[in-house]
């Protein structure tokens, strides 16, 4: 983990945080008090994928994800913190992902969908070489309407660890330090490995020069994103990652989120 600044340690935020070690499934207060089965705004995802509460559940200590195809459409499933988080904090997540063309992400969103911070978006179908090697450590912001999008699109924000690692072979930690609107350290099993430069986190001015200053909800889904239709030439209707629900599932062993105190 990170330096947490001289003088303070690390305190574990109970609302946003979550062991998944709890008999009774998602209908328990262990679950419900805190996370909502669903995307905070009742979106139902990007594009084909259709967020559902029947795509998770947690069993064994694990919050569990994974994917069916119906009709035109790939169900899958969304959990979302019902409170929101604002810097300075790390998240970090331990996450076994799909073996899929389906994005396994754990991120964070403001509440008016105009900020965002990724501290997990991968790919993890083994058959991919270039996907299957890197994470996305990435965040947007956006104005709504006439809508734009920005996010940094370096090579730098695609991370592989030069042993060539699958990603989706085995759990990994993965950490995310929110420090300031202008601060974003990404951590994966413990280690620093990208800073965003402060001139990447919002060239084009679309906060008004505030940068990632609003609190947002935490959300953990996997998803069809269709821009790899177009770039990877998948159909997720019909690819055999997507098809075959075993290589479908994600699995979420722990989320914790800490503030310097």
């Amino acid at each position: 983990m990170p330096d947490p600044g001289f003088g303070k340690k690390w305190s574990i935020q109970s609302e946003v945080s979550n062991e998944f070690n709890f008999e009774g499934g998602k209908t328990t207060s262990d679950f419900s008090d805190n996370w909502q089965d669903k995307f905070f705004n009742g979106w139902t995802g990007p594009g084909i994928t259709r967020y559902t509460p029947e795509q998770s559940k947690v069993e064994n200590g694990e919050l569990i994800y994974h994917a069916t195809v119906v009709e035109n459409t790939i169900q899958t499933g969304c959990v979302t913190s019902k409170e929101k988080v604002l810097y300075p904090l790390y998240m970090e997540v331990k996450v076994k992902l799909s073996n899929s063309v389906l994005s396994s992400a754990v991120w964070m969103l403001s509440e008016d969908s105009t900020q965002e911070i990724d501290n997990l978006e991968t790919f993890g179908e083994k058959e991919n070489e270039y996907f299957s090697k890197r994470l996305h450590l990435s965040h947007h912001v956006f104005i709504r309407s006439p809508f734009q999008d920005y996010q940094p699109l370096g090579t730098e924000t695609w991370y592989a660890n030069g042993t060539g690692t699958q990603w989706a072979e085995d759990y990994h930690h993965y950490g995310v330090l929110w420090l300031d609107p202008w601060t974003l350290k990404y951590y994966v099993d413990g280690k620093l490995i990208r800073e965003t430069p402060k001139a990447e986190i919002d060239p084009e001015g679309y906060t008004k020069g505030t940068g990632l200053n609003k609190p947002m909800h935490i959300i953990v889904s996997a998803a069809a994103q269709s821009w790899r239709e177009g770039n990877s030439g998948i159909n997720f209707l019909t690819d055999s990652s997507v098809t075959d629900t075993e290589r479908t599932i994600m699995r979420v062993d722990w989320i914790r989120v800490y503030k310097p105190e």
